[in-house]
């Protein structure tokens, strides 16, 4: 596989094209242009960036990137594509969608922007308590943890909250953390020159950095 050399303006122009065009018709007629400026563009990204993180961080992980066709047996939505597409880098020997009660990092492209970060996207009930024991065992250990990511203000919490779940004994910085459901952090920034670079990987990496020691505390509870 060659090399990353940076995302094509006409990805993004494929992207724009397929929101306002989201039929099989359409994707028939473009399905090579398809393969060209979108499919091999983000396998090429997500080789370079896998082994690029395991270089910086040690950690070695499996990468899956999203398919093109939705599942849209139970949506409303009946659009049968995504306008966007990303890859997550995940623990080794995960299978199929397993990673999403897992902590993973993702990147991703849509016709707006950019995002990236880092979290467990469908937490189990059973990930979820063992997590908050976790928190309620050593508060300060992972108040350390995320107070560092917090310093930076490049990541943001996101997530669903429980409405039930009380913090109140634990430091109030911690309370938001706590209450997830799911949770991830995540930074988002619009179209800029980096995407169409081959620097992009290395950019990543580099604060993917800063989201190890968070990595390592969730990839360590145990929920069975």
């Amino acid at each position: 596989m060659k090399k990353f050399t940076g995302f094509l303006p006409e990805t993004i122009d494929f992207l724009w094209e397929l929101r306002m065009n989201n039929s099989k018709e359409w994707m028939d007629q473009n399905r090579e242009r398809y393969k060209v400026v979108l499919k091999t563009p983000f396998d090429q990204f997500s080789a370079v960036i896998s082994e690029g993180f395991a270089e910086a961080t040690g950690e070695k992980m499996d990468w899956s990137v999203s398919r093109i066709n939705r599942d849209i047996r139970y949506s409303k939505d009946k659009s049968p594509y995504r306008s966007c597409r990303w890859v997550v880098l995940k623990e080794p020997l995960l299978a199929g969608t397993d990673w999403k009660m897992r902590p993973a990092f993702y990147f991703e492209v849509s016709p707006e922007g950019y995002n990236h970060g880092m979290g467990v996207y469908e937490a189990t009930p059973a990930y979820l308590n063992a997590y908050r024991e976790k928190i309620r065992n050593k508060p300060i250990d992972f108040l350390n943890i995320v107070g560092e990511i917090e310093k930076k203000k490049e990541f943001i919490l996101m997530g669903e909250d429980y409405k039930k779940v009380n913090a109140s004994a634990l430091p109030k910085d911690i309370g938001p953390w706590y209450i997830k459901k799911n949770f991830y952090v995540s930074e988002t920034k619009n179209i800029e020159d980096i995407i169409f670079s081959e620097a992009l990987p290395q950019m990543i990496v580099e604060k993917w950095k800063d989201l190890v020691p968070l990595y390592r505390y969730l990839k360590e509870i145990k929920s069975e």
